[in-house]
């Protein structure tokens, strides 16, 4: 067999308590959060601090990790390499979906012969991923016939037809790099258009297309649809309302923006705690307004 599929899942975070359990996230845990109903592990019972389990994704420097927060699935898979021969790495072969955005690859040697080395032609892509990449078996220590080799491929499912999560694995990939700066504007970006679209939605049933765009672009802008209008459209359809910490999160996401925006750079240098924690806010707030906006399609207003 040319390939050895291990396991392919999205990656849980172990439990704070028992570390037994791994805890992955789900709609449903996300909407008892929301409700400030208790989570327990299923393994030793005990009560999750959900909000730093979500953020516990970003702690590490294991891409499945931080791709998982975004649904993100990591795929381990074993091939046997021979040194100084070529070995083409078919991810259609392989079995992977083929409507999916490969996110990263990380080959392990399980022993010595050879490591995998990518080859490439005079012109490398530097910014995609293929599905098809030649790797050479390059010698290495003690001399073997054959040296497996762990594959580890993070995807996720066709992000093109989803611009708001588009906008976050942008900006988690470029967390993944350190590139910071680079994390704030598509975070914020899929944040407000989203919101954007949900008011919408919302006012639609008082008001036409038109005096609605100028509503929005020219009056109760994202800051005040953050602040005002989300906390009066959950209280209306009796829907909790966001939590403070990721509303504060978010608003000040959007003056980083603002500050790149209009000066070209941010204030203060980003450290990966604060962008990790801005990060973890524009995920949870994208759950929240699907949320609501199904709470809303099944509310009737008298």
């Amino acid at each position: 067999m040319k390939y050895e599929i291990i396991y392919s899942t999205i990656q849980g975070r172990p439990c704070q308590h028992c570390k037994a359990a791994s805890i992955p996230i789900t709609k449903d845990s996300m909407e008892r959060y929301f409700h400030g109903k208790k989570i327990k592990c299923p393994k030793c019972k005990k009560v999750l601090d959900w909000w730093k389990l979500v953020l516990s994704h970003f702690e590490y420097d294991i891409p499945g990790s931080t791709f998982a927060i975004v649904g993100g699935v990591s795929t381990i898979l074993k091939i046997n390499m021979v040194p100084n021969e070529n070995f083409i790495l078919d991810l259609d072969e392989a079995g992977l979906p083929k409507n999916i955005k490969i996110l990263q690859i990380g080959y392990t040697p399980n022993g010595t012969g050879c490591f995998p080395v990518e080859l490439h032609s005079n012109s490398p892509i530097r910014h995609f991923i293929p599905r098809r990449i030649v790797l050479f078996g390059r010698p290495m220590g003690e001399p073997k016939k054959i040296t497996p080799v762990i594959v580890s491929i993070d995807w996720i499912l066709n992000p093109d037809a989803n611009d708001k999560w588009e906008g976050l694995i942008s900006a988690i990939e470029a967390f993944s790099i350190k590139k910071y700066n680079s994390c704030v504007i598509p975070a914020n970006v899929a944040v407000e258009s989203t919101l954007y679209n949900l008011m919408f939605k919302y006012l639609s049933q008082v008001s036409d297309k038109k005096t609605l765009e100028e509503f929005l672009e020219g009056a109760a802008t994202y800051s005040y649809q953050l602040k005002i209008m989300l906390p009066l459209m959950a209280k209306q359809i009796k829907f909790p309302e966001l939590p403070k910490n990721i509303k504060d999160n978010l608003n000040n996401l959007r003056k980083l923006r603002n500050e790149l925006g209009h000066k070209g750079k941010v204030k203060n240098p980003l450290d990966k705690k604060t962008i990790s924690e801005y990060i973890c806010s524009a995920v949870c707030s994208l759950v929240y307004f699907n949320l609501i906006e199904e709470k809303f399609d099944k509310f009737k207003i008298k």
